[in-house]
Formats: C-alpha cells, sequence, structure tokens
C-alpha cells in the first residue's frame, strides 16, 4: 500500500490527528499511520517495522497500525513530507543535522554496541534536540543496522585507491567528509536513483548500508563489496508530533516499549547476523574475490577528521567523552 508525498495531501491529515487528540480515547476513530522510506520492503529495517506495528496494532486492539509505503523517492523528500505532515512515521539516515550526520564516519564508533551506548547518553540526546523543531517529529529510537560498506565497480587495492573516483555517498556530512579526507570525489545521488547510477557508470562506487545493498540487488550493477567497515548504519526512526500527539499515554508508551525491546534482537543483532550471509550473497552473484577485504584500518586515518567533527558541533572533549563510554 502506498501513498502520495504531494503536498495536496499534507494538510488535513495532520489536521485530523492533531484534532483527533482532544478527544477521549472511546471516542475516536483509530489511528492509521502513514509509514515511508526510501529503500524496499526486504530490507532488515522495513521487516522490523513491519513486524513492530504488527505488535503495535495487537497491543492496542487495532486502536493503532500502520500503513507502509517503500521505495518513496529519497530520505530528504521523506522527512521533509513528515515537517509538512504528509508522513507520519519513517525510517531514515538522513537528516540534514549535522549532530546526527557527522556520525557516520567511518570510526566514530568502535562497533554496533558503542553507538548504542553513546546514543542512549548526552551525545545522542543533545542529537535527538534538534528533530523536532526542524522536521515536527519525535526519535521513537535509534536502529542499529550494521555496517556501512564501500562498494565498486571495479577492483581497489587499498583505501588509497579512491582518490579522484567518483563514490557516491548520501547526502550526509559524515560520508560525504570521509570520502574527501581520504581523496575521492563525493557524488550524492538519491537513492532511488543509485542503480541506474551504478549501471551507466555515472559513479565509480557508492557507500550505503551492505544490508541495504543486498536487498536492493546492487550487486548486479557493482561487482566489489569492500568488506572493513566504512561507519555504521544508524537509522533513525522518526514519529510526527502531530502523529505522536495523536495517541493516547497507553499508547505511546505500547509503541516505544516494543521498539527499545525489538530493537536489540530484531534490528542490532539481526544487522550483525545478516553481514556474513550478506557478503556470500554479493560474493556468489559476482564471483569468487569479488568481496575485498582491504589493508589498513580506514577509521583509524580518519581519527583527526572525527576528532575536528566532534569538537564543532559537540564541543571540546566530546570526542573524549564518547571514547570513553563503554
Amino acid at each position: 500500500m502506498s501513498f502520495s508525498l504531494s503536498r495536496r495531501n499534507l494538510g488535513p491529515g495532520a489536521a485530523a490527528l492533531a484534532g483527533a487528540a482532544s478527544l477521549p480515547r472511546d471516542a475516536r476513530a483509530a489511528v492509521t499511520l502513514k509509514y515511508a522510506n526510501a529503500a524496499g520492503p526486504q530490507t532488515n529495517s522495513n521487516l522490523f517495522n513491519v513486524e513492530l506495528f504488527a505488535e503495535v496494532e495487537k497491543q492496542t486492539n487495532g486502536n493503532v497500525k500502520a500503513v507502509f509505503s517503500y521505495n518513496v523517492g529519497g530520505e530528504k523528500a521523506i522527512v521533509d513530507a513528515m515537517a509538512l505532515g504528509g508522513v507520519d512515521v519513517c525510517v531514515t539516515a538522513y537528516t540534514g543535522t549535522r549532530e546526527f550526520d557527522i556520525l557516520y564516519s567511518p570510526g566514530m564508533f568502535r562497533d554496533g554496541g558503542h553507538a548504542g551506548k553513546v546514543m542512549k547518553g548526552p551525545i545522542g540526546q543533545k542529537a535527538s534536540q534538534v528533530l523536532e523543531q526542524r522536521y515536527k517529529a519525535r526519535l521513537l529510537g535509534t536502529g542499529r543496522l550494521g555496517p556501512y560498506c564501500l562498494f565498486m565497480r571495479n577492483e581497489i587495492k587499498g583505501f588509497e585507491d579512491i582518490k579522484g573516483k567518483k563514490i557516491r555517498t548520501p547526502p550526509i556530512e559524515g560520508c560525504v567528509e570521509a570520502v574527501k579526507f581520504l581523496g575521492g570525489n563525493p557524488t550524492p545521488v538519491p537513492f532511488n536513483e543509485v542503480y541506474l547510477a551504478l549501471q551507466q557508470g555515472v559513479v565509480d562506487g557508492m557507500i550505503t548500508a551492505l544490508n541495504v545493498a543486498v536487498a536492493q540487488k546492487f550487486y548486479e550493477v557493482c561487482k566489489f563489496v569492500v568488506s572493513n567497515e566504512f561507519g555504521q548504519a544508524l537509522d533513525k526512526e522518526l514519529v510526527s508530533t502531530a502523529a505522536w500527539n495523536a495517541l493516547s499515554p497507553a499508547e505511546r508508551e505500547i509503541l516505544q516499549k516494543n521498539f527499545d525491546r525489538l530493537e536489540e534482537t530484531k534490528y542490532y543483532k539481526a544487522g550483525v547476523d545478516a553481514v556474513a550471509v550478506d557478503l556470500a550473497t554479493w560474493e556468489k552473484s559476482n564471483g569468487k574475490g569479488t568481496v575485498l577485504n582491504l589493508p589498513g584500518n580506514p577509521s583509524k586515518a580518519l581519527e583527526p577528521l572525527n576528532i575536528r567533527l566532534m569538537t564543532e558541533v559537540f564541543g571540546p572533549g566530546s570526542w573524549e567523552q564518547m571514547q570513553a563510554t563503554v
């Protein structure tokens, strides 16, 4: 089931949700939340949300449910639509806020477990505060999808080989700055245009979540994947404030508790477990030797960049604070 992101559909939905919030539950109709995502239905993030809202619908006796729309343009269009009232729930890597976007640079986190602790601490809380004002949205939580990876149309022998190459990056500062720092040419391409850009050679490679790349069958148009992590995929699950306010306190608690409970296993653990399977799928499609394990550690090389970004956005000592989180 899908819906349009056009402006004509934005106002009435938001007004209806806001009006419904003032009524007692027994006088209100069931709340149907419009969910949007830029990727296809088989990504871990979307499978997670199908299960999440099945649980929510069951536990609210059908009073809260969701309709799902996939492959909906780019993430920027989706979060902008949320700010205008056309989307109620979305999962996005992009936010256009430095507080979140710099965290995508490789080496910001030691691993997904470290990322989870940081995002629940002062740094994550500060990052979350910027969303409500910008997008009229509440951060339900951060879904740890697994590693971001570097994908190349032609083989490279080391990270220095991306120098001068056009690398598709999402419009996320941490990804863009990391590619620039390593000498590559970051080339933002909307997610729904990445397949064609790779197929036509508009870009030499790309950066995205490993699980998403496999689910979208990018292995058909991009031969090599670098198994070294190139950052952590941190999906932000946003709920518009209008939609949140339309729920009763008990319904909000059900939604929040189910997200927190399921994220640990159905998001984080599922993402970790999927890495070996996804790499095997890539190699099966493109042949032996197409999964590259490059020498060196991009995280170590990028540490000066990461210290600078953290200091600029979160202030002096923030890098040390992040690294001290255990």
